[in-house]
């Protein structure tokens, strides 16, 4: 899913629940996840499958991840659900 298509749109979205480094994500599928705003852990819904509305917002740039003395590792852009809520579905 291309989450730059839908930003300042709500979304409804269907992945599985899991935690990062960096707080609460959904995996929408390969290489497509979306971080829930105000959210760090999912505790006992981590792993599960979730339905989950929200607004689609992009934080960061993947330029910020360019140096002189080359690539740094970090997040870069980033999608963000503002004002989410979800439903457990398993």
């Amino acid at each position: 899913m291309n989450f730059e298509d839908y930003l300042n749109e709500e979304v409804t979205l269907f992945g599985i629940a899991e935690n990062s480094i960096y707080g609460a994500i959904v995996m929408c599928g390969p290489r497509s996840l979306v971080y829930v705003d105000g959210l760090q852990e999912w505790g006992e819904v981590e792993d599960k499958t979730v339905k989950i509305t929200g607004i689609v917002v992009a934080e960061g740039d993947d330029g910020d991840l360019r140096t002189e003395e080359g690539v740094k590792h970090g997040v870069g852009r980033r999608y963000i659900l503002k004002d989410a809520t979800w439903k457990r579905l398993n």
